[in-house]
């Protein structure tokens, strides 16, 4: 009898053994580790309407108001943008420059699945004319503006640090417009006058991602109209690198071969602003122009010391 009871002690003793192990071993075990959170940006638009689009709009009728709501491509139809490591520099992601696809409020940023955590810079281009001359610089943050002398486009851009780790995976960043317009309206030309000619010089050449302009540059931009039409040209264009440093020379024709210049107005001195529309009007009257510079929502006569 004893030696009975003490089997089933040694029975209850093993069972409740083999139990503590199980519980030991199933508090021990690591379920599989969760694959990190892949990171997330979304690219927006801060900028959709100029600073002072009510005041022009008010003022003038020559520029309006857009709708904020629309799609991302209905204001930025192209993109350009790369990633690299905060502290070392070293690229890990180039999205070269591409058509924006689809109606979304904001782009998506294509990021690699496989980003090891860390501190990153993404710096992204809007409506650019060409990628090929930030990567022959191999200086990513920083873009010529005017290359050829011309316009361009209205070009938008943005430079972020973002850290990257479990808690943070998820961002928006916002594209800044870099460039201003200016606006010129002329009134009482003659009748056979049908195009003009027109170089702007003083204006920023170069802007890196923090917004810093730097080297002069000029814009030549050629516009033709009906004859008997009061002319309107709006053309986008870097910030002027000093107050009033921006100079607006007209040549104003009769033949779009421009042989002879019919009239020609004595220069203008503006300062171009980034995201602000700058707006002059020529007004023809007996072989002399007056010369108007909008300001705030008023129109003010330029004198002879600031367009000489």
């Amino acid at each position: 009898m004893m030696r009975m009871k003490e089997r089933e002690r040694n029975k209850t003793t093993y069972v409740l053994l083999v139990m503590a192990a199980w519980l030991y071993l199933s508090s021990c075990v690591r379920d599989e580790i969760a694959p990190c959170p892949p990171l997330k940006v979304m690219i927006g638009i801060e900028d959709k309407n100029y600073a002072n689009i009510d005041a022009v709009e008010k003022a003038t009728g020559l520029e309006h108001r857009v709708d904020e709501t629309k799609s991302f491509r209905s204001y930025i139809q192209k993109l350009f943008y790369i990633m690299y490591e905060a502290e070392t520099g070293k690229v890990v992601l180039t999205r070269h420059l591409h058509d924006v696809q689809g109606d979304a409020f904001r782009a998506t940023g294509h990021i690699p699945e496989d980003l090891p955590f860390g501190k990153y810079v993404l710096v992204v281009w809007g409506n650019i004319l060409d990628e090929a001359p930030i990567l022959a610089e191999r200086d990513y943050r920083v873009y010529n503006l005017h290359m050829g002398e011309i316009e361009g486009f209205d070009t938008y851009m943005t430079s972020d640090t973002i850290l990257y780790d479990e808690a943070h995976y998820n961002y928006e960043v916002d594209l800044k417009r870099v460039k201003g317009k200016l606006i010129i309206q002329v009134s009482n030309l003659p009748s056979d006058i049908c195009c003009s000619e027109k170089e702007v010089s003083g204006v920023s050449s170069y802007v890196t991602d923090q917004f810093n302009y730097a080297r002069s540059t000029v814009v030549r931009t050629f516009t033709n109209w009906k004859p008997g039409d009061d002319p309107v040209s709006k053309t986008v264009l870097s910030p002027s690198l000093e107050d009033k440093g921006t100079q607006v020379k007209i040549q104003f024709y009769d033949d779009p071969q421009r042989e002879i210049a019919g009239i020609v107005p004595p220069p203008a001195n503006v300062t171009m602003e980034r995201n602000k529309l700058t707006l002059l009007r020529y007004v023809y009257d007996n072989g002399k122009f007056t010369i108007f510079i909008l300001i705030n929502d008023n129109w003010t006569k330029l004198h002879i010391m600031d367009i000489e």
